[in-house]
């Protein structure tokens, strides 16, 4: 190699470093939590999953969190658990939060880990329905209640819970 193709290598090797060195690091909300809160997190939503009174405090503490945690509690989902009942009641926490995008998503999670022919998924339908009529979806929530695919009929009272939703829901887009 000959000293100018060595000088140009030289050059292009400090202009590599200078460049890697003179990079931003990220933001602080979107790194994860430290290792030690990290791990709390992870003990709050192994919480979820148990006797109904702790675990509901337990998802109405995670919904108090702050975005960062609620981003590491959802990189938990599937790697943890991914039982519907521990979604549903994050979800409910969340909404109960005001926090009903995130409380869609996590109702969402609960409906696609619910079995076809389990009751509980027009229960979701409809608590998914209701998170869009508070986001001012109203358009979508109707269609949420109006297109189910299972042709067996809602129990009663759950029908009139449909369609007083799909009413204010009507009213509303109007």
């Amino acid at each position: 190699m000959n000293a100018a193709a060595f000088r140009f290598l030289l050059l292009g090797l400090f202009a590599l470093c200078a460049a890697c060195s003179s990079t931003q690091p990220p933001p602080d909300d979107l790194l994860p939590p430290q290792a030690d809160r990290q791990a709390e997190l992870t003990r709050l939503f192994d919480r979820f999953a148990g006797p109904e009174l702790p675990a509901r405090a337990a998802a109405a503490e995670a919904a108090k969190a702050n975005d960062k945690d609620r981003r590491f509690l959802a990189s938990l989902w599937g790697t943890r658990s991914s039982a519907p009942l521990c979604a549903r009641r994050y979800a409910d926490a969340l909404s109960s939060a005001a926090k009903h995008t995130e409380a869609f998503d996590w109702y969402q999670r609960a409906f696609m880990q619910t079995a076809a022919r389990d009751a509980s998924r027009h229960e979701l339908r409809y608590e998914m329905a209701e998170e869009y009529y508070a986001l001012g979806r109203h358009q979508d929530c109707i269609a949420l209640l109006a297109n189910r695919l299972s042709l067996e009929p809602l129990p009663a009272a759950l029908r009139v819970k449909y369609d007083a939703l799909q009413e204010a829901a009507a009213k509303a887009a109007r």
